[in-house]
């Protein structure tokens, strides 16, 4: 074997000292004629050079090699078996290039030739700098080819046909960044391993090695699945690409076929001829001035004897009726720091003490709490939130649950919502399907999973554009919207949840029709016109073709109200009854979908019935068929009034969800002032003042129970099993449960209850289980609900002798005592009938 030449090169202020070798392969001696690497992965760990340090070449080569830190991985190299009598080592040292930026190179000395002049002029990274002085230099003929780069993909798929070496590049960094690092891993041992296979067994074949630090050694490790989860990787610019697509190639999108809901909502919207002569009168034609009515008296009895009256509110701009001193002393409401000022304004002139300090508390409209957090709240107290709201108003939880639906149900009942992938546990799905979606040419909108007004929302067209670490959500954007003088728009539409099991659920008969300031396109060179694409009024408001709407009344601007928007459809032709009624459908099955987690949470969380309830803000958006599609769900919907057109909404909006809420005074008053306020305000004798917590108890009897469990056994299947035979005896419970119903229902304007009607028996199926109190409303609600002044005269009879009072002993609960045994033990006060 030939003796191997070598340069030491020398620097006037650095030099790098070699320490550790890794070699994954070791080769065959008998293969040494062949021109093949002897290794699949080279890795030298550098440090930065000592200059007082002498140079010694034992640390090359020699008995002290293994002692100088060389890591086999494979197997032990001896560098004399590393290299052969055709290899040398070409070490030169620009001073322009810093010293722990080395590159090593391994060349065949015979093998250059015409077609390595060529590939060298396509090295643009390497470059050797002929004054670099260097000792005992070999005397060349010819400049030494630059390395060559890895051959550059062509779009369209196909690379240069002119044969370009072969190069093992793996970079060598100290300080690089992370992203460099990843790129120029993932081309070495993604995109080159298989041309490396197919080029070395060709004659004349350049093999290069760049160094590379051996902190990237974990990274080295990793596989191509691992490298799917980076969020840098350019190497899958490439799947937009598509000129070189073959449809065999790609796994089917069927799944992401909305055809089946956008039939199934297409008949819906247009079960009434669509372009009709005539328009059947609406609940959105009711007049709004009706709904800021001031009532006249603060407390407003129930429907039904033994009950405490309710609180009723004023609006937003004339004060309430007076409100006795001993009454208004116990009315205390906790301010917080986002409570909207309508909302603040509607307390006060109801007679509302507004305190930032107390615990004493009857109400608070502040931000979400935590579910633990729920337990701390007292039975007479009441939040604006339920435990478990996320499972819907979060984007990501949200699909996922309505995901579940359509595995459990069929796609054309709940998929409303355009397809959505949620990165980055979404992302190798996404990237099987993209090629797909990118013959297709489909637009995408990404957003924060849980961002609110416009945040991080921007379209999209390439898979360069998606961020591929961080928690986002990537959904298929509707490419054509409804179009009002040339502008997309967007519904925000109001639903009240006072309760989830029983599940009772409010629409706000008005809402917002928020347009876009910027005429629509859907040329791709227009997706970041963000004032084009998204009908935020965050964003929108910035813009300078913003037009404010004066009259709530008017259709002009970019902000309508859903009463303006109705009648401007309805003149043209459009059904809005059908319409509005598939909104309801969309409305109660996104509701059904996350009632399984929600009314879980209330179990774990929730002491009373009287506590809680939620008002979301529901973001949909007309197709140019018609067909409503879900485009995501706000927990804490903006309630501000900047504009004339936001209070005319959402004023009446606070007045309807507080009154329909259902407050009580709390129980902070002597039997005796009770007694002189329901004289003064004309109540019945014996009418309770104040909140009464057996009316809100979740615990039951026992023949309560089982009676609880015979209706909801899975042998009863049909509905015509409880339909009437669950009404024939009514226990305390049951009348409990109907006494609270019934009294929303009466107080609910300018709401409309959407569940339970005497039609929405059909929803049932879409419970993970069977709820049996949903079972008594839907069999309560074909009975009565064309009779109800029968209904309400039978639960009076019930109440007059108090039989909604009949309450079971509360369950015992268990404590640790101080030696660390449970105990059971009463935390509640007998309860008196």
């Amino acid at each position: 074997m030939n003796r191997v030449k070598e340069s030491q090169c020398k620097t006037h202020n650095s030099r790098a000292e070699v320490t550790n070798l890794s070699l994954s392969n070791r080769r065959d001696p008998s293969n040494d004629n062949q021109n093949t690497l002897p290794y699949k992965h080279v890795v030298l760990k550098e440090k930065l050079t000592n200059n007082n340090m002498p140079y010694d070449e034992s640390e090359w080569y020699g008995d002290d090699f293994k002692k100088s830190g060389l890591i086999k991985v494979a197997g032990e190299l001896d560098l004399k078996d590393f290299y052969d009598s055709k290899e040398h080592v070409d070490c030169q040292v620009d001073p322009r290039i810093p010293v722990h930026r080395q590159y090593v190179r391994r060349v065949e000395a015979n093998e250059f030739g015409a077609g390595d002049a060529s590939a060298a002029n396509n090295n643009n990274n390497i470059k050797n700098d002929e004054s670099t002085t260097c000792q005992n230099r070999r005397d060349l003929s010819q400049t030494a080819p630059r390395l060559p780069l890895t051959p550059k993909r062509v779009r369209g798929g196909s690379t240069s046909k002119k044969l370009l070496p072969t190069v093992h590049r793996v970079l060598l960094y100290n300080s690089q960044s992370p992203r460099a690092s990843r790129k120029q891993q993932s081309s070495s041992f993604r995109s080159q391993n298989a041309k490396q296979q197919s080029s070395k067994a060709q004659a004349g074949v350049l093999s290069t090695v760049i160094l590379v630090e051996p902190d990237a050694r974990v990274a080295l490790n990793k596989s191509p699945i691992d490298f799917d989860r980076d969020d840098d990787i350019d190497e899958d610019d490439d799947l937009d690409n598509i000129s070189n697509f073959d449809e065999s190639d790609t796994v089917s999108v069927s799944s992401d076929n909305e055809d089946g809901y956008r039939a199934h909502a297409y008949k819906l919207t247009h079960s009434v001829d669509r372009f009709s002569t005539q328009t059947s009168p609406s609940i959105l034609s009711s007049s709004s001035e009706d709904d800021m009515k001031n009532p006249d008296s603060l407390l407003v009895p129930s429907l039904f004897p033994y009950v405490p009256p309710y609180l009723s509110f004023s609006s937003n701009t004339k004060k309430g009726p007076k409100v006795p001193a001993e009454l208004h002393r116990v009315l205390k409401w906790r301010m917080t720091n986002i409570m909207p000022k309508v909302v603040r304004l509607i307390l006060a002139n109801s007679g509302m003490r507004m305190l930032k300090k107390t615990n004493d508390w009857m109400g608070v409209w502040g931000k979400h709490l935590k579910s633990p957090c729920f337990k701390t709240i007292r039975s007479y107290q009441k939040i604006n939130h339920l435990p478990g709201s996320f499972r819907i108003g979060r984007k990501d939880s949200c699909w996922k649950n309505l995901q579940r639906q359509i595995n459990k149900h069929s796609n054309k009942e709940f998929g409303f919502m355009p397809r959505t992938y949620i990165i980055p546990n979404d992302l190798g799905t996404l990237r099987k399907h993209w090629p797909k979606y990118a013959q297709r040419n489909t637009k995408w909108i990404i957003k924060p999973p849980a961002s609110a007004r416009g945040t991080g929302i921007r379209v999209i067209n390439r898979w360069a554009q998606i961020p591929k670490r961080r928690p986002l959500i990537v959904q298929k954007y509707i490419e054509r919207p409804l179009l009002i003088n040339g502008s997309k728009f967007d519904l925000r539409l109001y639903v009240l949840v006072t309760s989830v099991n029983p599940l009772r659920v409010y629409m706000y008969h008005n809402g917002l029709a928020r347009f876009a300031s910027v005429k629509y396109s859907a040329k791709t060179d227009t997706l970041n016109d963000r004032c084009m694409h998204l009908t935020n009024y965050s964003i929108n408001k910035f813009s300078s073709n913003y037009s404010k709407n004066e009259d709530v009344n008017a259709c002009h601007g970019h902000k309508w109200t859903i009463k303006s928007l109705w009648t401007y459809l309805a003149n043209r032709g459009v059904h809005t009854d059908s319409l509005w009624e598939a909104l309801r459908g969309l409305v109660l099955r996104t509701i059904l979908a996350g009632e399984n987690g929600m009314n879980s949470m209330i179990r774990a969380n929730v002491e009373s019935k009287y506590s809680c309830f939620e008002l979301f803000g529901f973001d949909v958006i007309l197709d140019s068929d018609l067909v409503p599609w879900l485009l995501e769900v706000n927990i804490s919907p903006s309630l501000h009034s900047e504009l004339p057109l936001d209070a005319h909404v959402k004023a009446p909006l606070v007045q309807g969800v507080l009154n329909t809420a259902l407050y009580n005074v709390p129980p902070k008053l002597t039997q005796e002032k009770q007694k002189e306020l329901a004289a003064e305000y004309s109540f019945p004798p014996e009418t309770p003042l104040c909140y009464d917590k057996r009316l809100y108890i979740n615990y039951l009897s026992r023949d309560e129970k089982a009676k609880h469990n015979t209706f909801t056994r899975k042998s009863m299947e049909h509905r015509e099993e409880y339909i009437d035979s669950i009404l024939q005896t009514l226990t305390p419970d049951d009348v409990r449960c109907l006494i609270i119903a019934e009294d929303e229902l009466a107080r609910c304007a300018p709401l409309e209850r959407i569940f339970p009607t005497d039609r929405t028996h059909k929803y049932l199926k879409y419970n993970d289980s069977p709820r049996y109190y949903n079972r008594l409303l839907d069999a309560w609600e074909s009975r009565y609900a064309n009779n109800r002044i029968e209904g309400i005269a039978l639960l009076r009879s019930y109440c007059q002798n108090k039989y909604h009072l009949q309450v079971p002993a509360p369950p015992a609960k268990k404590v640790s005592n101080a030696s660390g045994d449970h105990i059971s033990v009463n935390t509640e006060m007998p309860v008196h009938t």
